[in-house]
């Protein structure tokens, strides 16, 4: 590979060059993309109202199989239900 006295690789400083060049013509600030939103998706309240359920039933002696067959859906998603946190 050719050497140059200035820098040893030209092209590494050509790819920040290139990207700030892209963000600004797809209109991105010069700051860079937003920050990461956290949280995900909002709580769905019929979610929270399962699992409230979910873990009366298990308290009261029901099973995760007639649970599931309760809500319509498998057994992993009752787990879900059971381990889900309080909001």
């Amino acid at each position: 590979m050719l050497q140059t006295e200035t820098h040893p690789r030209p092209q590494a400083r050509l790819v920040p060059r290139l990207r700030s060049a892209m963000e600004a013509r797809a209109g991105l600030p010069d700051t860079g993309p937003p920050p990461p939103s956290k949280g995900g998706r909002p709580r769905d309240r019929a979610t929270d109202e399962r699992a409230a359920e979910t873990k009366q039933a298990l308290a009261a002696g029901a099973t995760l199989k007639e649970l599931a067959e309760r809500f319509g859906v498998t057994h992993q998603t009752v787990m879900y239900y059971r381990d889900r946190e309080e909001p």
